[in-house]
């Protein structure tokens, strides 16, 4: 991996985790930095802090912050291999096993016990498994950059973050998984999610308020800062123009162009914008249509919803 991108991972995951007010050392920032250039070797590095961990008092502040260690390198290791395009309700399964699997062994495993923050509870053990597959599903449905613009793709975020925040999937580790998989998720759709373009409060107040009021403004605000477009996948490579002859070349030094010629090449500079300027408002007007359908359909859906209610005041 070069330098650049390993260094944009280890700035995302450390803000991430530091959102729960962890403090990451100097050292293992250096550490991580190794591991992602392949120049450390992290079973052999994470092995005895593991076993470390596994012989804590669970209710001291030491494993507290031995387990979050332990997640910034396993979750360093996660968003380097990526997700499987399209993503599955296992793939967010798989990536808590990932992160948490070293201290808990039931890591992976969705929540069966209630859960509450702050006084709000979350969603109700027993219906988790199936929200979790119809988020991943309409997830799954978004396209990619640069198809989606940045904008639309944040409040998309926004709205699907804010329902697994709620969910609240797994009982430990939660709240770190959820915003790696969006990172990785971010990612696979051809954007750079760098939550180090915010502060940790920031990230954790905007969290809060979409649970407990259904505020989405500030996630949404978050990321449009956070935001940008992958430097790799985002815009497709331009084709490379075929080399000219030399008496192309010799014609353009040595012969003046007349003035029939003059208009021709006025002509072939301006018709590149125009061309231009047609495909923007074509892409205007797709993205229109497709938002068009989808809030079609949302209202379909709560038409649906609401029927059998009417029909009950009917009666």
């Amino acid at each position: 991996m070069e330098l650049y991108e390993a260094n944009r991972i280890l700035r995302a995951v450390k803000a991430a985790i530091s959102a729960d007010g962890y403090k990451l050392p100097s050292s293992a920032e250096t550490d991580g930095l190794l591991m992602l250039l392949g120049k450390l070797d992290t079973e052999k590095y994470l092995a005895p802090k593991i076993k470390h961990a596994r012989a804590q008092d669970k209710s001291a502040s030491s494993y507290a912050r031995l387990c979050k260690l332990i997640y910034f390198f396993r979750a360093l290791k996660a968003v380097e291999k990526g997700l499987s395009d399209p993503v599955t309700a296992v793939s967010v399964n798989l990536l808590h096993k990932q992160i948490a699997g070293d201290i808990h062994d039931d890591a992976g495993r969705l929540r069966s016990v209630e859960a509450e923050t702050d006084g709000n509870a979350h969603t109700d053990p027993k219906y988790i498994s199936g929200s979790v597959k119809s988020i991943i599903t309409k997830m799954n449905g978004i396209p990619a950059a640069p198809i989606t613009a940045k904008d639309d793709f944040s409040g998309y975020l926004s709205h699907y973050m804010r329902e697994l925040i709620i969910l609240h999937p797994f009982e430990y580790c939660s709240e770190f998984t959820v915003r790696i998989f969006i990172l990785m998720f971010c990612k696979m759709k051809g954007f750079a999610l760098g939550y180090h373009r915010t502060t940790p409060s920031v990230i954790k107040s905007a969290e809060q308020k979409a649970f407990t009021t259904d505020n989405v403004a500030p996630l949404f605000t978050m990321f449009m800062d956070c935001l940008s477009y992958d430097h790799k996948t985002a815009k497709p490579d331009s084709p490379t123009p075929a080399p000219r002859t030399r008496r192309e070349v010799a014609k353009d030094l040595c012969r003046p162009a007349r003035n029939n010629e003059e208009k021709t090449a006025e002509q072939e500079k301006t018709a590149p914008v125009k061309k231009q300027k047609d495909a923007s408002n074509d892409d205007i007007i797709r993205r229109a249509v497709r938002l068009q359908q989808k809030i079609s359909k949302l209202n379909e859906q709560l038409t649906e919803l609401i029927k059998p209610l009417d029909d009950k005041s009917d009666n």
